[in-house]
């Protein structure tokens, strides 16, 4: 079951690759359509809560980077807020240092950590730790993530 899960997933992320859309300050901005029936065929399809499946969905746009264990405990808000700063220190960020983010109306909060840039496969990539506060229990990942040679960060699988 937890392959199915994955594949419809990774299916998920596919179909919205060619969806999104790069707004002049570097935001991401995807078809509100587009998402709405994603969602509903993750739902279905994997039979999972509609928290999850929101999770899923806005996980898989966002290139896999915030993850399945963070993106369940994030709403939409905090969900393109932990992106942005996970980009920002993904393209920024100094080594060790910490890119926060904030929602101020969920009251969560987080912040990635990147490491070094190395090249694997031809490719820029850096791992990351990711750490965010939902009422006041801690959680944390962490990953890998590489540049395409179109200039947008994806989970390395």
């Amino acid at each position: 079951m937890l392959k199915f899960n994955m594949l419809c997933v990774a299916a998920v992320a596919l179909a919205l690759g060619g969806c999104d859309v790069t707004t002049s300050d570097g935001s991401l901005s995807l078809g509100g359509d587009t998402i709405a029936r994603a969602y509903s065929s993750t739902k279905s399809a994997v039979g999972l809560s509609e928290e999850n499946a929101a999770a899923a969905v806005t996980n898989a746009a966002f290139g896999g980077l915030i993850g399945a264990k963070l993106g369940a405990q994030l709403n939409d808000e905090d969900r393109r807020l932990a992106y942005e700063a996970q980009l920002a220190a993904l393209d920024r960020g100094a080594p060790g240092a910490p890119v926060p983010w904030r929602n101020d109306q969920s009251g969560r909060y987080g912040n990635i950590v990147a490491g070094p840039v190395y090249s694997q496969k031809g490719l820029q990539c850096r791992g990351f730790s990711h750490t965010i506060t939902v009422n006041g229990d801690i959680k944390s990942a962490r990953g890998t993530a590489c540049k395409s040679p179109e200039g947008a960060w994806a989970a390395a699988v």
